[in-house]
This record gives structure tokens, C-alpha cells and sequence, in this order.
């Protein structure tokens, strides 16, 4: 249970989740001031756009502020996802001995 915590402290609610949607607003934001398009699906700013700068898609768009804040946003959306994925994992584990 220990691990569990320790991934979940680590990828969602230490510093990578609220990372990962503080650069997200600032991303969406400098895209919406700049006029630059969005991708299918992702012009609310939803989990698709989450997923778009996971992927680093804003590197198409040659925004330098906005390539900034989509690789923090991306780098830290993976590091909550191997954090949720860990927790489930280690959740798992315990819950079966």
C-alpha cells in the first residue's frame, strides 16, 4: 500500500498532475491568443487536447512559447499517467496477497 501511495503522491498528486494542467491552461491559452489552429477534437481544451500535447503536437505549430508550455505539460502528463498506472498496479498487487 506504501507503493501505491508513493506513485500516486508522485504522479497525481505531488507535482506532475497539477504541472501537467497548469502548463495545459498556459498552452491552450497561448494558443487561443495567438489565433493558432487546433487539432480535430481538441479546440475545448479537454482531455483530447491533454492527449494532443502528450504527443507533443504544438511542435508543428513553430510557437515557441507555446512548444515551452506543451512539453512541460507533455512531460508531466506522463509522468501522472505512469503515476495513475503505478497506483492501480501496486493497489492490485496488495489487494491480492
Amino acid at each position: 500500500m506504501a507503493q501505491a501511495l508513493l506513485f500516486l503522491f508522485l504522479g497525481l498528486a505531488g507535482s506532475a498532475g497539477p504541472a501537467h494542467f497548469g502548463m495545459r491552461v498556459l498552452a491552450y491559452r497561448q494558443q487561443l491568443d495567438r489565433g493558432l489552429g487546433f487539432a480535430a477534437g481538441t479546440a475545448d481544451g479537454g482531455l483530447a487536447y491533454s492527449w494532443w500535447l502528450m504527443r507533443f503536437g504544438q511542435r508543428a505549430l513553430a510557437d515557441p512559447a507555446l512548444r515551452q508550455f506543451g512539453a512541460i505539460a507533455g512531460i508531466m502528463g506522463w509522468v501522472t499517467l505512469l503515476g495513475l498506472v503505478g497506483s492501480a498496479f501496486s493497489i492490485a498487487a496488495t489487494s491480492v496477497q
